[in-house]
């Protein structure tokens, strides 16, 4: 992990690409990209979405990770990217957090630095998109919580990455 002054930078990977209705997960310890499950109703991931290795979450999985991305990428490619907020989703299980990031080098958001900076309407599809993509699932309670900035996510990482064993990545 690399820290520039006031900036974030962590490895993430992405397990689902921007745009698909099909929902991967990477298996741990082997890699295998497995398709966990058909989004249904008439949407799809409104960014590139996977995993921040060596954490783990609330919910004892990986960080989830949001990655802004301008076109998809594919499962299992690792994106270098800046942290700039949080989103928190309430389950049936309770409050977790989904880190925002954007593509270190990515002219377009070249200068975002924090979630305040996107534009209002980005904010608005990305936490409809968490308040629908399970309310077609059979007992599923998933909405969105509201969203933080990039101080408020760094947060959530130090506390994800304490929570997990050293694993001599960093």
């Amino acid at each position: 992990m690399t820290i520039l002054p006031g900036v974030q930078l962590i490895d993430v990977v992405v397990e689902t690409p921007r745009g698909s209705r099909n929902k991967y997960e990477i298996e741990a310890g082997t890699g295998s990209v497995w398709l966990d499950r058909r989004l249904p109703g008439a949407f799809a991931f409104p960014a590139d979405y996977g995993y921040v290795p060596g954490t783990l979450g609330s919910d004892d999985e990986p960080l989830d990770a949001v990655i802004l991305t301008l076109e998809p990428t594919y499962p299992g490619v690792w994106i270098r990217t800046r942290l700039i907020g949080v989103f928190w989703i309430l389950t049936g299980h309770g409050r977790e957090a989904k880190l925002v990031c954007v593509p270190q080098g990515e002219p377009a958001y070249a200068k975002i630095e924090d979630l305040s900076e996107l534009p209002e309407h980005q904010l608005v599809e990305i936490a409809n998109f968490f308040d629908i993509y399970r309310s077609l699932d059979q007992d599923s309670d998933v909405r969105c919580d509201g969203y933080e900035g990039a101080a408020a996510a760094q947060c959530v990482l130090r506390q994800a990455r304490l929570r997990t064993p050293s694993s001599g990545e960093e």
